[in-house]
């Protein structure tokens, strides 16, 4: 009996000592790491010093109580508790004394810092900015000749009815430049979008095989980001390019083990037809309308460890074996509102209701018992709730519980109690809950909302249904066919279109009731289109500016909207289409004789995604083996994140387009860090040549107590000729000192509550 219950013991004990001293040496490389980057900075103004004749009392690295350190000549080298700053003390900078007078002055002596001319202690107040930058510089360049992983800037997926597709971008162009500045990977991507001018317009320059002759042709487009309403950044909807390995996934209920989707499987092909990217793993179930597909799995004998799989460009030959699975493409409708994500999608005006896309681990959302592809049955006190309406509700009840009631999958319905949880400063954040929404219910007809307007100038056909048909009612038949899914729902409109259905509903055990609604003609219903389309051209335009949110767009005419504002000129003409495939190359052509009715292009919404399942990023190494390439690399790289720090602290304090949430303090970079130090040597070095150059931009601010804030008093000294009081200097740097105190503990209030989160 002892050894039944001292072995299991053990054996937990272990993997906790394991998984406790991987962590450790992360964060003792952070911590190290973060130690040479201040050694370097606190170097730089010593050499300086010394070179000046300046008398170097102390040389620390960290604050706090000296941990060990030995004397050399006449300074001191120390190493303190803290290792999250450092100084060098030189004599001059704390020596006085005080006249008559009461006036303060420095202590004279030839080897004095403040006795020195002003161009050598400019030159020492910013040699330690200079070494950063040069380490930064240096590192960047180290850094890519061992090789770098990265994420190539390819568009790899797009979000329906966002600016990157509604401007005409696919998925495979490569993004080369925004706003004419060169772009090398996705994070340079990220940046140059999240940090854009909100009221400029982004021009981003991308690179396309051309389908017929095979040659890669050069495009610009224009688009004008839109502010996420989670964390306030600018995006623009799109996602790298994905690669074919499983990476998560969320099997349907129900499936026995053997036939279920497992992280680490390959799809190699669907339906027989060979697939190597998750871009064409969803067109080709897209293509599916909502079938089922046959999905050819390599599956690895051996479980991958999915800790040694994250970060790497690609993972290990390993022994497989073959399995067939399957799968099929969940169907969205899109939203016609202009609140983006708060905007529920609806079938001609029907509104399903939201399933739960995924369940964040440790999260509300997962306390509560709620599980992804739960269907919301009912939030609150309202049944069948919109996005809107689920998004106002977290707002207004953060820290308070809500009843929400799920619908699963062979269990009927289960009320629990969320609580949405605080975040910001005081709480002032976007309250969050875990749960992932932005999807819908498929398989059970019940109607959450009718939504009554396209646009302002035209009408839902359901609107008619407005004041007839109540909110959760289950439509049972069309035209007195029965029909179950919303797959079929909108496969019967398409059918009937250019006539009037009756939609018959049951609700809450009454009687059925009927009414009527007109179903009209537009793209796709008059000729058939894949579902992995692309509208190339109507009537020889492929793009169209309109106004959305008061701003001037250009919208392609694979987006409804842009397709809208098309065929508004060519109401009574007859008009060719021009589409295709989205995984071929061959265009298709249909005439269209174009009529009001066809305004509402309601089968461009209609859309078919995969989101219960991700696959790996496509990751490569950038590499530049010439010393000198390498460099230069490094320089534009070291100028690149200078220019992001100045960019991301003006959209913050002057323009409030980006939240305060996006600063990290000590906690958050150490946190931040010791990921990333499990990632591998280069991963850290180029972690650490980023917090260099962040460093040198901070340390030089002017603010007193900073470098730049010294670097300004002795600019007012040459000026004025004279330097300012001491009693100015002090107060100045006591100021200052309440600020930094200040900043410290509002950026570590915020990590340690992110962390809490």
């Amino acid at each position: 009996m002892v050894e039944a219950l001292t072995l299991p013991a053990l054996a937990d004990l272990g993997a906790s000592l394991v998984s406790f001293f991987g962590t450790a040496k992360s964060y003792l490389l952070m911590f190290a790491g973060f130690s040479l980057v201040i050694f370097v900075h606190e170097l730089g103004h010593f050499i300086a010093a010394k070179l000046c004749n300046v008398r170097v009392d102390k040389f620390a690295v960290g604050f706090g109580r000296e941990l060990f350190g030995f004397t050399r000549g006449e300074t001191r080298y120390a190493f303190n508790l803290l290792p999250l700053g450092g100084y060098v003390k030189m004599l001059g900078q704390e020596d006085f004394a005080v006249d008559k007078s009461g006036e303060w002055k420095v202590k004279e002596d030839p080897r004095s810092f403040t006795h020195k001319p002003i161009g050598q202690r400019m030159f020492i107040v910013s040699a330690g900015v200079f070494m950063n930058l040069v380490f930064a510089a240096g590192m960047f360049a180290v850094v890519f000749m061992i090789g770098m992983p990265s994420l190539p800037a390819e568009v790899g997926q797009l979000q329906a009815g966002m600016p990157a597709a509604t401007a005409g971008l696919r998925v495979g162009d490569r993004i080369t430049k925004v706003n004419d500045e060169p772009i090398a990977d996705w994070s340079d991507l990220q940046a140059a979008v999240a940090l854009s001018d909100p009221d400029d317009r982004l021009r981003i320059t991308f690179e396309r095989p051309d389908p017929a002759t095979g040659q890669v042709k050069t495009e610009t487009v224009s688009l004008s980001p839109e502010m996420s309403p989670e964390n306030n950044i600018l995006r623009v909807g799109m996602a790298p390019a994905q690669t074919n390995e499983v990476a998560l996934v969320i099997n349907p209920p129900g499936v026995p083990s053997d036939q279920q989707l497992r992280v680490g499987d390959r799809i190699v092909a669907i339906d027989g037809r060979a697939c190597t990217s998750f871009y064409e793993i969803e067109a080709l179930l897209a293509n599916r309308l909502g079938e089922e597909a046959a999905l050819t799995v390599e599956r690895p004998t051996t479980p991958p460890d999915p800790e040694e799989r994250r970060g790497r460009a690609s993972s290990q030959p390993v022994e497989t074996r073959r399995v067939e699975i399957r799968w099929r493409a969940r169907q969205y409708f899109s939203p016609t509102g202009t609140r983006g994500e708060e905007d529920s999608g609806h079938l001609l005006g029907l509104v399903p209701r939201q399933r739960v896309r995924q369940v964040l681990e440790g999260q509300r959302g997962e306390m509560a018992g709620i599980e992804t592809g739960d269907i919301i049955a009912r939030w609150g006190g309202q049944t069948a709730p919109r996005m809107d309406e689920i998004v106002r509700s977290r707002r207004e009840n953060a820290g308070r519980p809500i009843r929400v009631t799920v619908e699963r999958a062979g269990q009927g319905e289960q009320t629990l109690a969320l609580t949405p949880k605080s975040t910001g400063l005081l709480g002032r954040g976007v309250p969050t809950d875990g749960l992932i929404l932005g999807s819908q219910e498929n398989d059970k007809l019940i109607v959450a909302d009718i939504i009554t307007q396209v646009t302002d100038d035209l009408k839902t056909p359901a609107a008619a249904l407005k004041d007839v048909m109540p909110r959760g009612a289950l439509i049972t038949k069309v035209n007195d066919q029965p029909v179950k899914t919303w797959d079929e729902l909108s496969k019967v409109f398409i059918k009937l279109a250019g006539t009037r259905v009756k939609l018959t509903w049951s609700y809450q055990g009454l009687n059925e009731q009927s009414g009527e609604m007109y179903i009209p003609h537009t793209i796709g219903t008059t000729f058939p289109l894949p579902g992995a389309r692309q509208i190339v051209s109507i009537d020889g335009v492929n793009r169209r500016e309109i106004e959305v949110k008061g701003k001037q767009v250009s919208v392609s005419a694979d987006n409804w909207r842009g397709a809208m504002a098309i065929l508004r000129d060519c109401i009574g003409r007859e008009v060719r289409v021009v589409y295709r495939d989205a995984l071929d190359d061959q265009t298709r052509t249909a005439s269209l004789h174009v009529t009001p009715e066809m305004l509402d292009t309601w089968v461009l919404r209609d859309v078919y995604v995969i989101d219960d399942m991700l696959t790996w990023q496509r990751s490569t190494i950038i590499q530049e083996s010439n010393p000198l390439k390498a460099s230069l690399i490094g320089m534009r790289k070291t100028y690149y994140f200078i220019n992001q720090i100045y960019l991301t602290m003006q959209r913050m304090i002057f323009e409030r387009t980006m939240s305060v949430d996006q600063i990290s303090g000590p906690v958050g970079i150490l946190q931040m860090g010791s990921r990333v130090a499990a990632m591998g040597l280069p991963v850290l070095m180029y972690f650490l040549a980023m917090i260099s150059a962040n460093l040198a931009v901070i340390n030089f601010l002017p603010l007193p107590i900073m470098d730049g804030g010294i670097f300004v008093f002795l600019l007012i000294e040459k000026i004025k000729g004279s330097p300012l009081s001491m009693k100015v200097q002090v107060a100045t740097q006591l100021i200052g000192l309440a600020l930094i105190i200040g900043i410290f503990l509002f950026v570590t209030f915020q990590d340690i509550q992110k962390l809490a989160n």
